[in-house]
């Protein structure tokens, strides 16, 4: 395990603080907790967007007429 250094405003950190405080826990596991959060969301999500742009690409699109009809079959106003 490696240590580093992160700057953030006092505001921010008195959260986490308080975070800390209340599951008993370092400030350290509160900031890992959160970062390795963020990274696994936005890891999905890029895989998520990569995925669509391939799809985009295979021309797996719904059409205008095809999405207008999912909406109004479900009482959307499409326009």
């Amino acid at each position: 395990m490696k240590t580093t250094t992160v700057r953030m405003a006092d505001e921010l950190l008195e959260r986490v603080d308080g975070i800390a405080k209340t599951l008993n826990r370092p400030r350290s596991w509160v900031v890992t907790q959160a970062l390795d959060r963020f990274v696994n969301y936005e890891e999905w999500f890029l895989q998520e967007v990569q995925a669509g742009l391939a799809e985009v690409e295979r021309g797996e699109v719904a059409t205008t007429e095809e999405v207008t009809r999912a909406f109004l079959k479900r009482n959307v106003d499409a326009d």
